[in-house]
């Protein structure tokens, strides 16, 4: 009921800003440096493999910019890892100048791992290792436009290898890490909004609620109404007992009361030996009957608690988006209630027409 819309917004931008900088960083460094070696190879009596160079700089650019006009990152993901798999076996058989173009191809393994992730990284990878193997060690293929020697295949061979499992190793422990971050994350948020000892939404939790903005925007044509419900007599529970069963007194009341409430009403503690319930789409006619009928069930019982046999009851303030606007307004109106109830007794439920 917490209002995963805005979890989820937020979560999307940050996946969007985190997919912008790599992408802007990925392309624009690889532009950059594949104009510059380009141009210095064009210049230096390699006209060919320099203009090879400048067209997957001017590629790459494409793709960021197709990037920023769609945001679609899993259109990027393809293009950009499918462009560096071609410039990889380009340099692996043209072997780039003065014999260098292999330590470029070191990098690509790495960003197919950190575009792809493991299992389509690892995928696409093995394909072009595959590629490499017939282009090193298959004579006479015609798009193949430089030789090495034996020893610079074996080693080459061995280190592309090494690179390989080093970076899937290391994209496995970065999704690992992000994974646990995720869940840590996530249990942050919840204890953000839940109540430790009951666990249910806490104070914040309840006024951060996606049923509350919703009631209190006045976007339905339906009224909610609100309950604020009071422990009663729970200072003489502590003080008999001893707080460990004043706090197995509360975790009781809050499974009763979640047990008693429908599933679309959301259910908090206020604080203390207070505890709030929102009853969407019910007027406050309605309401008071609701908690009316999980009080008497309540006030009827005896509860064992820890080996002892207590009575429990609880007094009831309603309020209702019906007069109320502001949260401010409505809470101050239950609470008002909730005392009228304290006033008459104890054990029963006040609202406006009921007081």
């Amino acid at each position: 009921m917490i209002n995963n819309a805005d979890k989820g917004e937020e979560l999307a931008f940050e996946r969007a800003r985190r997919n912008d900088l790599l992408s802007s960083a990925l392309c624009w460094l690889g532009a950059f440096f594949l104009s510059i070696f380009g141009l210095k190879s064009y210049f230096s009596g390699l006209p060919d493999y320099g203009i090879g160079l400048l067209v997957f700089g001017l590629c790459t650019a494409l793709i960021w910019v197709q990037f920023k006009l769609t945001q679609n990152w899993r259109v990027f993901q393809s293009m950009i890892c499918l462009g560096f798999s071609v410039l990889y076996l380009f340099l692996l058989s043209s072997g780039g100048q003065a014999n260098t173009g292999l330590l470029w191809c070191y990098t690509y393994p790495l960003i197919v791992f950190s575009l792809l992730g493991t299992r389509l990284g690892g995928i696409l990878v093995a394909v072009v290792l595959f590629l490499s193997v017939i282009i090193l060690y298959v004579p006479g293929l015609d798009f193949v436009t430089h030789s090495y020697t034996p020893d610079i295949k074996y080693r080459f061979t061995g280190s592309i290898l090494f690179v390989v499992a080093l970076g899937y190793l290391m994209e496995l422990s970065r999704m690992e890490a992000q994974r646990k971050s995720d869940q840590a994350n996530e249990v942050l948020k919840m204890m953000a909004h839940r109540d430790e000892l009951t666990g249910l939404y806490n104070r914040r939790g309840i006024k951060e609620s996606h049923e509350l903005e919703r009631y209190l925007s006045k976007a339905p044509t339906n009224e909610m109404a609100l309950a604020v419900c009071d422990v009663d007599f729970f200072k003489n529970i502590n003080d008999e007992y001893g707080h460990d069963v004043g706090d197995e007194v509360l975790k009781l009341v809050a499974a009763h009361l979640k047990a008693s409430i429908r599933e679309t009403d959301l259910i908090g503690r206020w604080g203390g030996e207070e505890f709030i319930i929102l009853f969407p789409s019910t007027s406050l006619e309605e309401g008071y009957q609701l908690i009316e009928r999980v009080r008497k069930v309540m006030s009827e019982k005896r509860f064992e608690v820890a080996g002892h046999q207590i009575r429990l009851s609880f007094s009831t303030g309603i309020s209702s988006t019906r007069y109320y606007d502001s949260w401010d307004n409505l809470i101050k109106s239950a609470d008002k209630h909730l005392y009228k109830a304290k006033e008459a007794g104890r054990n029963c439920t006040r609202t406006t027409e009921h007081s």
